[in-house]
């Protein structure tokens, strides 16, 4: 027997019991959306957090802009493979982040903190973040990071728009459940009395 198998991609000859490693396009996709998922997942249940418990959690955030950071390193980095400018992209990124964190810092010892709510101060937290990722998307023509930038200054708003409109949108559920019950009800009772 012939030792050499010819594989799925013309012209292709390997060593019979050796495929060709690939993976599939799902797989590959989920390993670079990862950082912006974990980034995406952590905006949202660090406000769930803020929201429930009343308060922002600093450690939570102090721990989050990190994350935030490194992903806008290790984007950049991938995007300069080429260019070989991993020092540029770390330190550029570097100094924007401290700079990110200084003004998180001096948010929530100043005497303006006093004059926020804990949910203000959760979405500002959020907001600095956001804006943060937006300009290291452009700082680096990086369309995730200003796609995730994008979301992230959405998730403000939403929860915003919902923490606003909490009760309005409760009662509107409260009656459309009633109304989909009441119906049930009458559908339920018209087919009995047949």
């Amino acid at each position: 027997m012939s030792d050499i198998v010819l594989t799925e991609r013309a012209g292709s000859v390997l060593p019979e019991g050796q495929r060709p490693k690939h993976r599939p396009h799902f797989v590959k996709w989920f390993i670079h959306a990862l950082p912006f998922l974990i980034l995406g997942a952590g905006a949202i249940v660090g406000m769930a957090w803020t929201t429930l418990t009343g308060r922002p959690k600093e450690f939570y955030w102090a721990l989050y802009t990190p994350v935030a950071a490194l992903v806008c390193i290790l984007e950049g980095w991938r995007i300069k493979a080429n260019d070989g400018d991993h020092t540029g992209v770390f330190f550029k990124q570097l100094a924007q982040w401290l700079t990110v964190g200084a003004a998180m810092y001096i948010l929530m010892l100043s005497p303006v903190r006093g004059l926020m709510n804990d949910d203000a101060v959760g979405l500002t937290l959020l907001t600095f973040i956001a804006m943060s990722v937006f300009i290291a998307g452009i700082d680096l023509r990086a369309w995730r990071l200003l796609v995730m930038g994008a979301f992230l200054a959405g998730t403000v708003e939403a929860i915003s728009f919902a923490e606003a409109y909490a009760i309005a949108v409760m009662t509107g559920i409260l009656v459309v459940l009633s109304l989909l019950g009441f119906a049930f009800w009458a559908f339920r009772r018209s087919g009995a009395e047949r």
